[in-house]
């Protein structure tokens, strides 16, 4: 079963802050095309933050300041 837009987002902040206990500066994120697709298609029914833009976190380009690269990759995977 694929995971849900709300999943991907969760365990891609998740291995963000784990790199960051590490010691690590995680600067890119890889995802498959479709794993993009559908978060940012959740992200866009969510509506705009309109009282709040800087808390939005993803953008066109990146989740939580990390640069998406597309690859053939089952799970997210930042670095």
């Amino acid at each position: 079963m694929a995971m849900r837009a709300e999943e991907l987002v969760a365990e891609i902040y998740r291995q963000k802050i784990e790199l960051q206990k590490d010691g690590a500066n995680p600067k890119q994120l890889i995802l498959n095309m479709d794993a993009w697709r559908h978060i940012r298609a959740w992200h866009l029914a969510r509506g705009i933050m309109e009282k709040a833009p800087h808390m939005d976190y993803i953008t066109e380009d990146s989740i939580f300041d990390l640069e998406i690269l597309i690859d053939a990759v089952e799970e997210p995977l930042v670095r």
